[in-house]
């Protein structure tokens, strides 16, 4: 478009000088137009995909709309300066149209039944206290008051008494939530027993931690937040073989995962120290540095991921003259491979 009317615009030049720029300004303002008409198509796509998979995920549809008459309602508070522009003249459409269409869209769906609404709210209940807690941004008399009403403010109470060390506190309000029923007990899992976990890692307790994690992460192995806690946990009862399998799967869904590799790092070290085998732990050693040059590589520290390496390579080659050669081979060759690859991420690194 714009090149047909920079064309349109060099034939009128040789009649008007004014006609060719009106006619360069008229076919740039038609191009605009045409791409702000295509990405207002985009938006309303997007709103009506975006309802589709909140419904399928269990979220109330009408939520969207709420969410839009509190955009609106911001809009209208902050608006300063080109407030009269017209919607058409917009790259988005205006907060007051999505909320007509995707409150006419919301209308298509069933409406959630009372018990979903209420597991709905007692979820929310849950992550927002769990936020304002772990944020910091809520004090021992907020969290009292509000733990009166809110199953969530109770559980984010015993979590802030665990952290100050307020272990008898803690310990009586995990009393008043065990005197629950099973019904209301359950709803608050896995949340209760990861805070649960807490206070008892705060104590030093990792065998109750692990005793406690165990059967929420047998149910919830799709869990990331399950298996670092579990890991954890593991890792400190002297038992870091069971961490690393919980640890690995989780690098391989996602190598970016420095936390993982963290762990993983954390648990051959302490396996490096704690068996009894020097040739277990001459790997664990290996592994631990090889670990920690994944976390160091993805947090852009190329260099320190080198030198974690080969100090890895350093130890495995002095492997290779002892009895441990065999194991040795393949563990250079993939130490190696990683060089390369390091290598060539630093060779092209943004």
């Amino acid at each position: 478009m714009q090149l047909g009317g920079m064309l349109a615009a060099i034939a009128a030049s040789a009649v008007d000088g004014d006609a060719a720029a009106a006619v360069m300004m008229g076919s740039q303002t038609a191009s605009m137009n045409s791409s702000m008409a295509f990405s207002r198509s985009n938006e309303r796509e997007a709103d009506r995909v975006g309802m589709q998979i909140m419904t399928q995920a269990g979220y109330d549809p009408r939520a969207m709309p709420r969410f839009f008459a509190t955009m609106n309602q911001q809009s209208q508070l902050n608006q300063v300066e080109n407030q009269f522009l017209p919607s058409f003249v917009r790259s988005h459409p205006l907060s007051n149209e999505r909320l007509s269409e995707s409150q006419s869209r919301a209308q298509q769906y069933p409406a959630l039944s009372l018990s979903q609404q209420q597991r709905h709210q007692a979820l929310f209940d849950l992550l927002y206290w769990r936020v304002q807690v772990t944020g910091k941004h809520a004090s021992e008399v907020t969290l009292t008051t509000a733990a009166k009403n809110s199953l969530g403010a109770k559980l984010a109470l015993m979590h802030w008494y665990g952290e100050q060390q307020r272990f008898t506190d803690a310990n009586k309000v995990l009393a008043e939530i065990n005197a629950l029923s099973s019904t209301q007990r359950q709803n608050l899992e896995p949340l209760l027993s990861i805070t649960h976990s807490q206070l008892l890692s705060e104590q030093g307790k990792w065998q109750q931690t692990v005793d406690v994690l165990e059967s929420q992460q047998r149910l919830y192995p799709e869990r990331r937040d399950l298996r670092l806690y579990l890991a954890e946990a593991l890792t400190n009862s002297n038992q870091p073989i069971k961490a690393q399998a919980l640890l690995k799967p989780l690098t391989e869904q996602q190598p970016s995962d420095r936390y993982a590799w963290q762990s993983l790092q954390l648990a051959n070290e302490k396996l490096a120290k704690t068996t009894t085998s020097p040739q277990l732990a001459n790997i664990a050693t290996i592994n631990a540095l090889r670990y920690r040059s994944y976390d160091q590589l993805w947090n852009g520290r190329y260099e320190s991921a080198l030198t974690s390496l080969t100090q890895a390579k350093q130890l495995t080659e002095n492997l290779q003259t002892t009895e441990q050669s065999t194991s040795a081979r393949p563990l250079l060759a993939n130490i190696n491979a990683e060089l390369k690859a390091i290598i060539t991420a630093e060779d092209f690194k943004p």
